[in-house]
């Protein structure tokens, strides 16, 4: 196996496992939660970069309607993740403390309960 394709793996698995504890807050508690948070948001990055071909070959090709219902679910993902990573930023207590943001918790606090369900 090419060594790209081991880090996709790689890559995508420790997304899972990322998920999978960040779904069990009340378990681990705020701090935990925000370094998984931030774990995920660099897999997350890494993930893009790694499958950048993807967003290369998005245009090309016959859209048929399988294609495009995929395309518009990765799409609605792509968003709600970009939602999660920038409302846990906002209401970072921990890990992103050191960023000057004022204000906006409450529609941040929002907007990542709504991209979490």
């Amino acid at each position: 196996m090419k060594p790209i394709a081991i880090a996709k793996i790689t890559v995508d698995v420790l997304m899972t496992l990322a998920l999978l504890f960040l779904m069990g807050y009340q378990h681990w508690g705020e701090a935990a939660h925000e370094w998984a948070g931030a774990g995920m948001l660099v897999l997350f990055l890494a993930h893009h970069i790694l499958n950048r071909g993807w967003y290369k070959s998005l245009l090309k090709g016959r859209f048929t309607p399988a294609r495009a219902f995929q395309i518009c679910v990765d799409m609605l993902l792509l968003i709600a993740m970009l939602a999660q990573m920038y409302s846990g930023i906002v209401m970072s207590r921990h890990v992103f403390a050191f960023l000057p943001i004022d204000g906006g918790m409450a529609l941040a606090r929002r907007l990542h309960i709504l991209g979490a369900y």
